[in-house]
């Protein structure tokens, strides 16, 4: 079940974000009293396994805070949920070597194989420079992905397949961000590129990623469907946050009179009701759509079902989650925009900053219709691809 009171901590936040947003701009990255008060909250580790010291809570409550913080602001609640993210990627490694991590405060980084990772006695020596860091300017660990190298070249794949490719983490002090995060939107989430000299990191803080499977080491079965399944739950929450927000501005903005000369009022337009009526059941849809092909993928993997299944399972969640972010939250923010007229081109404008945070989260990776091919291909009598 849902936590009704981590989700109320988080809807308490609200006013405190809205009131921080023009500083959160301006300086591209979440503010002091921002990042204190979700701090106190415990909110940065509600993803983070229990046995190693965070929360571990349930699909149910990373939607609905994730969601929440997202409809203060798109910025805020992108950075959040990318922190909460890399807390969760704590299941994957060494509990031992965790639990320190998963102490501080929260965690950030790119876990594309961008780096290297020179196999040596014990672990690997690391080092490289990764972009999008989101929520790393108060992030007190970073993490990252490499490939690893064996005698000065990239090691083969493992006879089960495994790729030569792994995920670390680094204490932020090891890293250095380089402070160059300025976009058209979700400018506050100190999405810094960073780099990560060379330096030794033991193998139990690092595990293997196979193009994004990995076998969890602590937690339960959520974290079995793999980091890049897992971290769509929140950034799909996001998304559904976002348009919630912008619905409820352009709802804002026809009641208070919105008209053209000539026209009626915006809100006695037939073809407005029906639109908004449309993309308002379509992102309550999304709701229920994202919880429930989730949870049928961790039941799945709990109940022990076939190794197909479960692979089938988690590969429906890549698609749906493309789906809720593109084709449904994405449309009903640019509805919103474009029917508030003028009231959506001012500055300030929260409906402005939904339309700009969206176009920069959905170009993200993970969003991409490789999702609805995959999935497509059992049905047509086709192997999907291994990753």
């Amino acid at each position: 079940m849902p936590d009704s009171a981590l989700i109320q901590a988080a809807l308490d936040l609200r006013e405190l974000i809205e009131s921080e947003v023009d500083a959160m701009e301006r300086d591209c990255t979440m503010s002091g009293p921002v990042v204190d008060a979700i701090t106190q909250t415990g909110l940065f580790r509600m993803s983070t396994p229990k046995e190693i010291g965070g929360l571990e809570v349930d699909i149910g409550t990373i939607q609905a805070v994730c969601e929440a913080i997202s409809f203060a602001d798109g910025a805020t609640g992108w950075a959040f949920t990318q922190n909460t993210i890399t807390g969760a990627y704590l299941s994957y490694i060494d509990p031992e070597f965790a639990k320190p991590f998963a102490s501080l405060r929260a965690g950030a980084g790119h876990f594309a194989p961008i780096g290297v990772a020179h196999e040596e006695d014990g672990g690997f020596r690391v080092s490289g420079s990764w972009q999008f860091a989101s929520g790393s300017g108060h992030a007190e660990f970073m993490g990252g992905g490499a490939i690893v190298m064996r005698d000065g070249a990239p090691a083969p794949i493992g006879a089960n397949g495994k790729l030569p490719v792994i995920g670390f983490f680094v204490p932020a002090d090891k890293a250095s961000l380089k402070g160059n995060w300025d976009t058209m939107g979700l400018r506050g989430t100190g999405s810094f590129d960073y780099e990560i000299p060379e330096q030794f990191v033991e193998t139990g803080a690092t595990w293997y990623v196979n193009m994004g499977y990995a076998p969890h080491r602590s937690g339960g079965a959520v974290y079995a469907v793999g980091p890049q399944a897992y971290g769509s739950i929140g950034t799909s929450s996001w998304a559904i946050g976002v348009a919630a927000r912008a619905l409820h501005e352009i709802a804002e903005i026809a009641r208070a009179g919105r008209t053209r000369l000539g026209s009626p009022p915006l809100r006695e337009q037939t073809e407005f009701q029906r639109d908004f009526g449309f993309h308002q059941t379509a992102v309550e849809s999304a709701r229920i759509q994202l919880r429930v092909i989730y949870e049928r993928a961790v039941e799945l993997i709990e109940g022990g079902a076939p190794e197909s299944e479960c692979s089938e399972a988690v590969r429906q969640t890549k698609a749906h989650a493309n789906y809720i972010v593109k084709q449904i939250a994405k449309p009903a923010i640019v509805f919103a925009w474009e029917a508030s007229g003028s009231a959506g081109m001012r500055n300030p404008s929260r409906l402005q900053r939904c339309f700009r945070d969206i176009h920069i989260g959905a170009g993200h990776q993970v969003f991409d219709d490789r999702g609805y091919r995959e999935a497509a291909k059992p049905t047509l009598g086709l192997e999907p691809a291994p990753f």
